[in-house]
């Protein structure tokens, strides 16, 4: 799959929580955000 640049704003503390856990897990937050949407667009299906 290509992939795109997709830009949007969070709250400061969610990105933050966000980095770090990502590096817990040795992934970035793209990573998760893409896996989270796609188990959310899943679920509206």
């Amino acid at each position: 799959m290509a992939r795109k640049k997709f830009t949007t704003s969070l709250d400061e503390n969610i990105i933050q929580q966000l980095k770090i856990q990502a590096v817990k897990e040795g992934t970035d937050a793209s990573k998760i955000l893409e896996k989270l949407i796609e188990e959310y667009l899943k679920k509206q299906a």
